[in-house]
């Protein structure tokens, strides 16, 4: 990484806030919303230009708006928004490229910041650390298994099985943590504000599905591996 940590961090958490103060504000205006996440989009290539972000970008628009129609068509939830088109938000797409392109920049930032704390990959403290992050993901996989439909817990399986035995390195760690969190927080945040609404529930109380953080985990974890074909350096 050429720019100082800082700065990094300084520029990813602008974009964070960027694209959600954007859907919190101005969801109700589709032109608007559009605009000005295309906007956020054109910034991020100037600051990063690299291609493998033009690649994460393409890659989350199509995948994710692919997958949200299928869900969107099959009766999980349903948009509430104006400006909808084959049942999503035009804009739909351009957070997708936005916020999967920073979830991996945010994973390239924190194994830089791993990088200075343990220099030596090979650290105990550094393999601790990302041996239970693992630990963690594959116990919350587990659980969720355990609790939802056995067909929706099919497919989860069908990618946790290669996630687990060919993309456990440490960005793919931390990519799946990033996208997890932040995407369930981004999405509580947004269904309160009631511009969309899950049908089926498993977390009544907050209206969300339990294998949500794992959705957007996984995510994460294959676009960011997508996106790896062009990656230089």
């Amino acid at each position: 990484m050429h720019r100082r940590l800082g700065v990094e961090l300084f520029f990813e958490a602008f974009i964070g806030i960027y694209v959600l103060a954007v859907v919190v504000i101005c969801w109700r205006t589709p032109v608007w919303s559009s605009l000005l996440l295309g906007g956020c989009l054109g910034i991020q290539l100037w600051f990063w230009r690299e291609k493998a972000d033009a690649a994460t970008m393409i890659a989350a628009a199509l995948l994710g708006t692919s997958s949200e129609m299928l869900c969107v068509r099959l009766g999980v939830w349903t948009y509430k928004a104006p400006g909808v088109v084959f049942g999503l938000p035009v804009w739909i797409p351009l957070v997708w490229a936005s916020l999967f392109c920073l979830f991996r920049r945010m994973s390239i930032t924190i194994t830089s910041l791993a990088h200075r704390i343990w220099p030596d990959e090979k650290a105990s403290a550094r393999r601790i650390f990302f041996g239970i992050l693992g630990g963690l993901i594959v116990v919350y996989y587990l659980i969720t298994a355990s609790v939802i439909r056995r067909r929706i817990a099919a497919v989860y399986t069908v990618f946790m099985i290669p996630a687990v035995i060919f993309w456990h390195r440490e960005r793919d760690i931390l990519i799946f943590v990033i996208s997890g969190v932040l995407g369930t927080l981004g999405e509580y945040i947004c269904m309160k504000l009631g511009f969309w609404q899950y049908h089926y529930p498993f977390l009544r109380s907050i209206g969300m599905p339990i294998s949500l953080t794992l959705a957007w985990g996984l995510s994460g974890v294959i676009i960011g591996r997508i996106a790896g074909i062009w990656e230089t350096g």
